[in-house]
């Protein structure tokens, strides 16, 4: 297909003033869109710049148009992660509706302002009568009814305010009144935004910022709902493997936030024997420990979500996701660089079996840990973003977050963590995939 059904802008600036990093990233994603007025764009940035320096940049660029993001821990463009900088991606088709709406105060009630959040973001759809009954007309003569229920019509972005001391990010009660207000099965993307994470393990206070079109939240949620004739695809791997024997979690307190028992026995005890140290060297480096061997624990579809390293919470260990007694952890393996940058070659096995061809997006959007590029070693991370980058004709964007919030194909959405998440959009519209 030679139509250009749809145009991608996308600009990166390392400038240390946040006025002119936000205006010329802004400017690049513009000027690549010869002309049009972007349908979305999404900002991001990493380092101590002055978001109301940034918001100030976006405004002037993007003007009256829809933008969201926010701060990070670092920035994705290309194959490079930016500890300092700031990154735009503008999207134009008129084969792309979307309704963007925000909330702010969301710890209050998660689970009710998601479902409001969305359903608002929903509402401000404006569709193309003639081209979109047209549109679904197409599919439904070409391919059968399945064709619509394999790949939906529809698909949704959400940027939460990830983890802070002592301000929980709530991701998975808002993913639960998200799904519960558009369907399970429409598949939701995105992830947690935040701060240098280092700052978390050093126990220095940080801000989390989310932007939506102007508005600035310090307790956000940004949600964007896409109607779509284009392609697209998503999926999420981590490449850990368990190691040792299976246990449960047979304590937890706080709401599930802090785990004090497994099997019976006290978490770091358990822990320590699990992967094979003293508990005495296990616990004066519990942070070294529980981020390269995190627990993981099935969701039902044969796949491990993992949650992030444990942090020492008295004689227990607390994570920034609940955790519900009885549940089935093991402790992963994800130190092994060769099984985690495994993990793109997951991905793609995954979009092509759904899409049932090998199909090259134009554009794709990178979600990924914040502790995945401590991890690895700098080798490694970059040979998984140049894995990355061979998949899509256009240079990867995205950003490094507090938590991946994603599914494989056809799956339902959970919050993950140590995961690498990828979204792609193709320039094939849906009747001719």
């Amino acid at each position: 297909m030679n139509k250009q059904n749809l145009v991608v802008g996308i600009g990166c600036s390392k400038n240390k003033d946040g006025y002119v990093a936000a205006c010329d990233a802004a400017s690049q994603a513009i000027k690549q869109l010869g002309g049009k007025k972007p349908t979305i764009s999404f900002v991001f940035y990493a380092g101590e710049y002055d978001p109301k320096v940034l918001n100030k940049g976006f405004l002037k660029v993007l003007g009256k148009t829809e933008f969201v993001g926010g701060s990070t821990d670092a920035v994705i463009y290309k194959t490079e992660i930016i500890p300092t900088g700031v990154v735009v991606c503008s999207w134009y088709s008129e084969y792309l509706h979307v309704g963007v709406a925000s909330s702010d105060n969301v710890r209050k009630n998660p689970y009710a302002i998601a479902k409001k959040t969305v359903l608002e973001a929903v509402g401000k759809i404006s569709v193309d009568k003639y081209l979109d009954s047209y549109m679904q007309f197409a599919r439904m003569k070409k391919e059968n009814l399945a064709s619509l229920t394999r790949i939906p019509s529809f698909f949704t972005f959400l940027f939460t305010r990830g983890y802070e001391q002592n301000r929980m990010g709530n991701e998975d009660i808002i993913i639960e009144g998200t799904a519960d207000a558009i369907g399970h099965y429409i598949p939701i993307f995105g992830g947690s935004l935040g701060n240098n994470m280092d700052k978390v393990f050093r126990g220095e206070p940080y801000e989390i910022y989310t932007f939506h079109s102007g508005k600035m939240y310090k307790d956000g949620l940004a949600a964007v709902f896409v109607y779509s004739g284009l392609a697209y695809s998503n999926s999420i791997a981590h490449g850990g493997e368990p190691m040792g024997k299976l246990g449960y979690i047979s304590k937890v307190t706080g709401g599930g936030f802090v785990v004090s028992g497994i099997c019976d026995q006290p978490i770091k005890q358990w822990y320590a024997k699990t992967i094979g140290v003293p508990l005495k060297q296990f616990e004066s480096n519990i942070l070294f420990y529980t981020q390269k061997y995190p627990l993981g624990f099935p969701d039902g579809y044969g796949n491990i979500v993992m949650r992030a390293g444990g942090v020492p919470f008295g004689n227990d260990l607390s994570y920034i996701a609940p955790f519900k007694e009885n549940t089935p952890v093991w402790v992963m393996d994800i130190e092994t660089n060769k099984l985690i940058v495994k993990a793109p070659r997951q991905i793609k096995e995954d979009i092509d079996h759904h899409l049932g061809k090998s199909l090259m997006p134009l554009h794709t959007f990178v979600v990924s840990c914040s502790s995945r590029r401590r991890i690895l070693d700098p080798k490694s991370s970059k040979k998984e973003l140049q894995t990355i980058a061979k998949l899509s004709k256009l240079p990867l964007v995205g950003f490094c977050s507090f938590g991946e919030i994603g599914s494989r194909p056809a799956e339902t959405c959970h919050y993950n963590h140590l995961c690498t998440n990828l979204f792609n959009l193709y320039n094939e519209i849906l009747p001719d995939v």
